[in-house]
């Protein structure tokens, strides 16, 4: 197991960019459950028989989902999003957590993860969204019963006296939209920066994602990022039955504790060596 921690930013890659490699540009779900069940074995099937049991209705709007212009999107699209004015961020400048958040909030689970949201705008724009994007995007028609509008229902359906103001629920529901955007930064500065400056045609899915926790994966190597704090826990790396687990701790001290974690250049140049080290042993 590989454990890589982010070092100093930089704002660019310390290598020309690499030739983006030829790989096929869809994963489905049948393909991501075909390339990582070899990986996970009888302990990713369980994973899977839980999810199902446990949350029937994410089921068909994960495993129908397809990623494909995820796989395009360039480092360059990426970084002017990461430090925007602190005016352009979800959070005010200033703003203390507990000013923002309400557990049962934070707690709801519909049938889709919130980030995944994300990815259908990408796969319906061709590009990756501003937070003023995703404000817009999560009050379209089709996307507001994933998680808008459930969080209303909820609101009305407690009792008058337990109610908070509609600004401070509303201001919980931009906390809990908002921390779920940034992670997705988070994920598609590492996947469009290694697919597009190291060449490792990294691949991705949302079910492999929130439900076998695994991040990324090319060949038999797989990629869990994670953040150094008390979730870290939730999204344990799994343990694989072939194959290699690189864990990739983005923990270089940020300015603003709402800004986007990166890895290092060195970091992902070191990631690219031991995943191509894999593909050589594996061959």
């Amino acid at each position: 197991m590989t454990l890589l921690a982010a070092r100093t930013r930089r704002r660019r890659e310390d290598q020309p960019p690499a030739a983006p490699p030829a790989t096929p540009k869809e994963v489905s779900w049948e393909t991501a459950e075909a390339e990582v069940m070899p990986l996970l074995g009888a302990a990713g099937r369980a994973m899977l028989a839980k999810w199902r049991r446990d949350r029937p209705s994410a089921v068909g709007p994960l495993q129908g989902f397809v990623h494909s212009r995820v796989f395009e999107v360039h480092p360059g699209d990426v970084e002017p999003l990461l430090n925007p004015p602190m005016k352009d961020w979800p959070f005010r400048p200033g703003t203390r957590k507990d000013d923002w958040r309400i557990r049962s909030v934070d707690d709801m689970t519909g049938g889709e993860p919130l980030v995944l949201a994300m990815h259908r705008f990408v796969e319906a724009h061709g590009r990756v969204p501003s937070w003023h994007d995703v404000c817009g995007w999560m009050m379209e028609p089709e996307v507001l019963p994933t998680f808008v509008r459930p969080a209303w229902d909820m609101y009305n359906a407690l009792p008058e006296q337990e109610r908070p103001s509609r600004t401070r629920w509303q201001m919980a529901i931009t906390w809990r939209i908002g921390n779920a955007y940034l992670s997705f930064l988070r994920e598609m500065d590492f996947l469009s920066r290694m697919i597009h400056h190291h060449g490792i045609a990294l691949r991705t899915h949302i079910v492999v994602d929130s439900v076998l926790k695994v991040d990324f994966w090319c060949g038999a190597s797989a990629v869990c990022l994670y953040l150094p704090n008390s979730y870290r826990e939730r999204k344990a790396s799994p343990d694989l039955v072939r194959g290699r687990a690189h864990e990739v701790c983005l923990s270089e001290k940020l300015k603003a504790w709402n800004a986007v974690a990166r890895a290092s250049s060195s970091d992902l140049a070191r990631l690219a060596r031991s995943i191509r080290e894999d593909a050589e042993d594996w061959h």
